[in-house]
């Protein structure tokens, strides 16, 4: 395995324990944390926008958004335009939930940013993005 792939298993290992130890005590998972943060950014977006926009599959990404109504974070309404589309709306205890979530995720900046630049880390920010959407657009 050459050292882009095993680091970035390390990243994704040690963020998931960096979530498991900070969600303690909460409600929340980490799979809810990242539907939760998309909707903060734009709340009433399709259950297919979201399983694309994280690259889950469809029936995954609908077990989830089950249990987050049932724990009254988001509603799920149907699509005037398409019976078929559901529409994810933040509940107000789920916009409760986003001062816990910037917090954590200040706190995992802080510890990845703790030896790099501010110009460093954006350029890092960037250059993650683009191999993402070049994953996908490959496998799409």
């Amino acid at each position: 395995m050459n050292m882009i792939g095993k680091n970035i298993s390390i990243l994704y290992r040690q963020f998931n324990v960096f979530l498991s130890h900070e969600l303690a005590g909460s409600e929340l998972t980490a799979n809810e944390l990242m539907y939760l943060g998309s909707l903060y950014q734009k709340d009433g977006v399709t259950q297919d926008e979201l399983a694309r926009e994280f690259c889950i599959d469809k029936g995954a990404t609908a077990r989830c958004l089950q249990v987050m109504e049932k724990k009254d974070l988001i509603k799920r309404c149907g699509d005037g335009e398409d019976r078929r589309a559901k529409r994810i709306y933040l509940t107000e205890k789920g916009l409760d939930c986003k001062t816990l979530i910037e917090q954590i995720q200040q706190k995992w900046l802080s510890v990845c940013n703790s030896s790099m630049s501010e110009s460093e880390m954006e350029i890092f920010s960037e250059q993650i993005d683009q191999i993402a959407k070049n994953l996908i657009r490959e496998n799409s």
